[in-house]
């Protein structure tokens, strides 16, 4: 069972025996495998406490899922500190017959983790790209969370223009993983290529207009300071980039003349606010 790990709550109401309860104090409290669960609201953070024992404190603190993980009552909740610097991180709370409560994490990444939970244990992962590996994490009842080797981002050969006629991709740097699209954008970008790659993996999306994609992206903290945009023609199988590195004039592969109108007229609104 894999997923996206998002940023939202879950209400429980009647999940594996919990019960849910109400406080005024709490913004969640729940009695989960005979233990008191609650999150506390205090100033500016949150507080996970369990059976009166603080736990974990951050901006925002959520309960996502209950399993059983190898005959284990096991949790798996978000923590995160708010703002668009980093992902909502994974943490998970065991409840093991006979022993106190144990929590794991949260997770140390900025980036959206994966969550594949499984009958004895649960898999998290970040997609590895151009400018970053992949990383992994195993949890199970007895060992907790353990880090795994990361993966190298290799661009899959099965993925090219035919694929993106299926229009899935939501952001610009998801075009990099096509083999046969990320292999043309090479071309264009020669030694440039890991600083252009590191742009357009920031924060960003993209969006298909007609049998065009058009996408674009900045860097963290950095947004109209240093930005990049990717145009991808699936009728013509071409692409078109650009990007503005921090301090310096945008940069244009291939030479705007080669462009076509509707990519320049995406290149021209994305370039306006510099102007």
């Amino acid at each position: 069972m894999k997923r996206v790990f998002c940023f939202a709550a879950v209400a429980f109401s009647s999940l594996l025996g919990c019960q849910l309860g109400v406080a005024n104090a709490a913004a969640f409290e729940l009695k989960m495998f005979g233990h008191d669960v609650i999150i506390l609201q205090r100033d500016f953070e949150q507080i996970l406490m369990i059976e009166g024992r603080e736990f974990l404190k951050d901006e925002f603190l959520n309960i996502e899922e209950v399993h059983i993980v190898g005959g284990v009552p096991t949790v798996v909740g978000s923590s995160s500190g708010g703002g668009n610097a980093c992902d909502a991180a994974p943490f998970v709370i065991s409840f093991p017959e006979g022993a106190n409560p144990r929590l794991d994490g949260p997770i140390e990444s900025c980036r959206p983790v994966q969550v594949d939970i499984q009958s004895d244990q649960i898999l998290f992962s970040t997609a590895a790209l151009p400018n970053s590996a992949g990383e992994a994490w195993t949890w199970a009842p007895a060992a907790g969370l353990l880090k795994s080797e990361n993966q190298a981002f290799v661009p899959d050969a099965s993925k090219g223009w035919v694929t993106l006629r299926e229009r899935t991709a939501s952001h610009p740097s998801e075009l990099l993983a096509f083999r046969e699209i990320a292999s043309q954008i090479d071309s264009l970008l020669g030694t440039e290529r890991q600083a252009f790659s590191e742009i357009i993996s920031g924060v960003g999306s993209g969006s298909f207009d007609g049998d065009y994609f058009i996408g674009a992206s900045c860097t963290r903290h950095m947004c109209q300071e240093e930005e990049a945009m990717l145009v991808a023609s699936i009728r013509d199988k071409q692409v078109f980039l650009a990007w503005k590195p921090s301090g310096e004039k945008i940069v244009v592969r291939p030479p705007v003349k080669q462009w076509p109108d509707r990519a320049k007229a995406a290149l021209r609104e994305w370039a306006a606010k510099w102007q």
